[in-house]
């Protein structure tokens, strides 16, 4: 009888080790969301209607390949060519609708609120809206989400508070970046190096774009965990261009590889750390984690280490620093 109880006892342990295990392991999980600005393409002047077709279709193949959700933002201001809607553009939009993927509100041309008064931001996020409303509802999707341009929210709390007003009235989520990069400056490079046909200069480009958005994942790991102990639900900033057109399948298995699962932004924004307040009033377009260390009063020490993009990269895209 004593033998019984003992081993009932040691049976209770150890399924009491395993719930908390697992319960450890859910916790931990890691868990990412794509989302994909500058839609239906970056630099879209710089090819034609079949290529553009082409890229789009293998851009999306790659992250369908992996089963992940991705949100796309758009600037429908790219759609218009001579100022005329152009079929091919429009229906690179229905591209990302046909494998099931969402559309988010980018504005219609890009402009910085930081630099333009209330009024005329808020009417060109308008002016990207009636053409994209008719677009989703044919696949019975709504855009709930809104990306802010360059990630400016507001350079004072007025404007600031001003604009999550609106944005809240009208229904939209703000879309936060936790994984903020330069890629936008390796795209650049590729897209100049893509003109020389050197497959050495594309790969390497290629292949160091890889190894920079690894680093970066590790550095704002390690920031989430100096900031809340543990590591928040991510979200990555890329854009619609041709050196994810070609790399995002050895980008998403760089993040498997890491541990990391796809999710949707609506699962991503369950997080709770979302809710940190954020009282960044300044001109930087910067990671939320930055904005949540800054509205910490959190030294400079704090953002040591973060990887910067290589000269070899900033002389091919024509950057003069990062």
């Amino acid at each position: 009888m004593h033998i019984l109880s003992v081993k009932i006892q040691m049976n209770f342990k150890l399924l009491a080790l395993l719930l908390f295990l697992s319960t450890g392991l859910y916790a931990q999980q890691k868990m990412l969301a794509i989302t994909i600005d500058d839609l239906p393409f970056v630099r879209i002047g710089m090819f034609s209607d079949k290529e553009l077709i082409q890229k789009t279709d293998k851009l999306l193949a790659a992250i369908e390949k992996q089963n992940a959700p991705a949100t796309g933002f758009v600037n429908l201001s790219k759609v218009y060519k001579s100022g005329e809607m152009d079929s091919v553009r429009y229906n690179l939009l229905r591209q990302w609708l046909d494998k099931g993927f969402d559309l988010g509100n980018h504005t219609f041309s890009h402009p910085d609120y930081n630099y333009v008064s209330y009024s005329y931001f808020i009417n060109d996020i308008e002016k990207n809206e009636p053409i994209l409303h008719s677009l989703l509802a044919k696949y019975h999707k709504s855009m709930p989400y809104f990306r802010h341009p360059y990630l400016h929210r507001g350079n004072s709390k007025a404007k600031a508070d001003s604009l999550a007003e609106y944005l809240l009235n009208r229904n939209y989520i703000e879309a936060p970046v936790t994984i903020d990069n330069a890629e936008w400056i390796f795209a650049a490079a590729y897209d100049s190096v893509l003109k020389t046909h050197d497959k050495n200069s594309i790969n390497l480009v290629g292949e160091a774009y890889i190894s920079y958005m690894e680093a970066k994942l590790k550095y704002y790991e390690g920031q989430s965990d100096k900031l809340f102990g543990r590591n928040i639900r991510q979200i990555l900033l890329i854009h619609a261009n041709s050196l994810n057109s070609d790399y995002m399948g050895e980008l998403l298995q760089m993040f498997v590889k890491n541990g990391y699962s796809f999710v949707n932004l609506e699962t991503v924004l369950k997080d709770e750390l979302y809710k940190t307040e954020d009282h960044f009033y300044k001109n930087g377009g910067i990671s939320w984690l930055d904005r949540w260390a800054i509205t910490q009063g959190k030294s400079k020490d704090f953002f040591q280490g973060e990887p910067i993009c290589p000269e070899s990269i900033l002389k091919l895209a024509k950057v003069d620093s990062e």
